[in-house]
């Protein structure tokens, strides 16, 4: 069973017609991305999954339970992780303290964090050891006492990033994590993402536009053109189809394989 379903989606405001009947599936412990032209309406499939957007009809299930009526906490309590196009860091907080907003702890209520009992204590410890190593992987390490604004806005991705997976999800939506990255730094991030799937068992779905990068890491494509899917395949398969090529590709994809 797939671990995110998304089905028969549409989307309107007004007269304006965003996402018309866009389905797909994603298999556990795969990368899929979705790709296609500014305004074909990915991020909007990306906000009605983390329940920022309500869909005007179709239904949204993530392992094996239909989400799309729960609020944006619940799914993220339930393994949802989100990474936005723009880093979103919170000003006035530390490295460190950014990247454990994302933590979902039991000493994050007002009444354990009042109290902050032995198991509170502990519980804190450990996610700020995880956090800290997290940063650390990713050239974080000696700033965690900084103020998070002072990062450089690569910088403030990678902490984006980190704070993502401080909730330890089961699922990540990563929405044009390579913007402003160098291309040392995009190399690290698929490697990174790679293992994610690979070694931790996580999920990821990737809204992109660098399509070397889609093609080194995907798994599954999904083609968006004007709020329907209209291409769907394997990174093999995606580059040969028409509406692929006449969207993003050219002929230079195509010609490396021939």
């Amino acid at each position: 069973m797939p671990i995110l379903e998304v089905k028969s989606l549409q989307l309107g405001f007004g007269g304006l017609r965003v996402l018309q009947d866009v389905s797909f599936a994603v298999e556990e412990r795969s990368i899929t991305s979705l790709v296609g032209p500014n305004g074909a309406g990915k991020t909007s499939v990306f906000n009605i999954i983390s329940r920022l957007l309500r869909p005007s009809h179709g239904e949204v299930w993530f392992e094996g339970r239909r989400i799309d009526g729960l609020r944006p906490d619940e799914v993220a309590r339930r393994g949802i992780g989100r990474m936005f196009q723009d880093p979103r860091i919170f000003a006035g907080l530390t490295v460190l303290e950014n990247a454990l907003a994302g933590a979902r702890l039991r000493a994050g209520l007002p009444w354990h964090a009042i109290m902050r009992d032995s198991h509170t204590r502990r519980e804190w410890r450990a996610a700020t050891e995880r956090v800290s190593h997290t940063l650390d992987e990713l050239g974080l390490g000696d700033r965690l006492g900084e103020p998070a604004e002072s990062l450089s806005f690569a910088e403030q991705r990678f902490l984006s990033f980190a704070r993502c997976l401080a909730g330890e999800p089961r699922l990540l939506l990563l929405d044009e994590p390579t913007v402003g990255l160098d291309a040392r730094s995009i190399e690290w991030f698929i490697e990174r993402m790679r293992h994610l799937v690979d070694a931790a068992g996580l999920t990821i779905v990737l809204v992109e536009h660098n399509m070397d990068v889609v093609l080194n890491i995907s798994d599954r494509v999904h083609l968006l053109v004007q709020g329907e899917v209209v291409a769907s395949g394997s990174t093999m398969e995606i580059k040969q189809h028409a509406r692929m090529i006449e969207a993003y590709l050219g002929d230079r994809y195509v010609a490396a394989d021939s």
